[in-house]
């Protein structure tokens, strides 16, 4: 029996018109493509020095997985900057079923992160604090490489996150989204050419946070801006070029959106080990300038913590 690959099950989900992806798709997929989920097994107990290393065709591999988490998740979303496809029949007990028979981890963390949580939308809030209102899709890991951030609604000073941006800016590293606009490298090549795209490797390890480890660019290099493919057709400050990596979108920042090229930078962020509150507006400006560098990497969670 051949075995099946999730670029496969990507498309056998596009072409699923039923009432039970689940029952239909999802566990035929799973008794066909053993070999599939002992390679990701595999990938997700893979250690490194700290980062694991990954082949290029891996990479595609998990972008695959990425892009089936992506249409599985479409049903609990709601908008018109998608198709008018309702996505796949699937509950949010069977989207977790799924993904922990690939032997992914589910997580829905209590306090709000941007390592961990996408923002789908904002309630305006006099506290200091972001606080989740709800859960519209969970976290997906695949041991400490994020593989899908949480959908979440929350509640939070326009400070920390604007209402209007964090949950309406363009999206990047993603290929579908109904509530927002989105992009992503695949974007413009054909039916082919668009499985050749890699996926974008987050990493917690320890008390570090590792965003886009393949990444040319480190934002946190003093010569950052000297690195090759560094540049964009906007001028953004690197604070604004963090904000854009880390969040994935702009959160605060009103500058122009669409077409950015955010895809070349990285950064890592070492703290606490704790999920704990956003950072202030003001705690990479304070970093950057009187701590320098080593006050970004040295900032208690950066993005779910300090800089009040």
């Amino acid at each position: 029996m051949s075995q099946k690959n999730f670029r496969q099950l990507h498309d056998a989900l596009l072409s699923y018109a039923g009432r039970s992806a689940y029952a239909d798709v999802l566990l035929p997929w799973l008794h066909e493509s053993q070999d599939e989920q002992m390679w990701l097994r595999s990938f997700g107990q893979r250690e490194g020095e700290p980062i694991p290393a990954a082949t290029v065709e891996e990479l595609w591999s998990l972008y695959a997985l990425s892009r089936v988490c992506e249409v599985l998740i479409l049903t609990f979303q709601d908008g018109s900057c998608d198709s008018s496809w309702k996505g796949p029949a699937i509950s949010i007990s069977e989207f977790t079923a799924f993904i922990e028979a690939l032997g992914l981890t589910v997580l829905t963390p209590a306090a709000y992160c941007a390592f961990y949580h996408e923002v789908v939308s904002v309630e305006p809030h006099e506290s200091a604090d972001a606080h989740i209102l709800a859960y519209q899709w969970p976290c997906v890991m695949l041991g400490n490489l994020l593989v899908l951030r949480g959908g979440v609604a929350v509640a939070a000073n326009s400070a920390l996150l604007r209402p209007g941006i964090a949950d309406n800016s363009t999206l990047y590293w993603s290929s579908r989204r109904k509530a927002r606009p989105h992009q992503d490298l695949s974007n413009g090549w054909g039916h082919n050419s668009q499985w050749g795209t890699a996926f974008r490797r987050d990493y917690v390890i320890g008390a570090v946070q590792y965003f886009n480890v393949d990444g040319k660019c480190d934002l946190a290099s003093p010569e950052w801006q000297q690195t090759d493919c560094c540049e964009m057709e906007v001028s953004l400050t690197r604070e604004e070029r963090i904000e854009l990596l880390t969040n994935r979108c702009f959160v605060r920042s009103a500058k122009p959106h669409a077409d950015l090229w955010p895809y070349h930078d990285r950064i890592r962020i070492a703290g606490g080990t704790g999920q704990k509150k956003p950072a202030g507006p003001n705690a990479l400006k304070i970093a950057l300038g009187a701590g320098g560098l080593l006050g970004v990497l040295s900032l208690t969670w950066l993005l779910c913590g300090g800089g009040r």
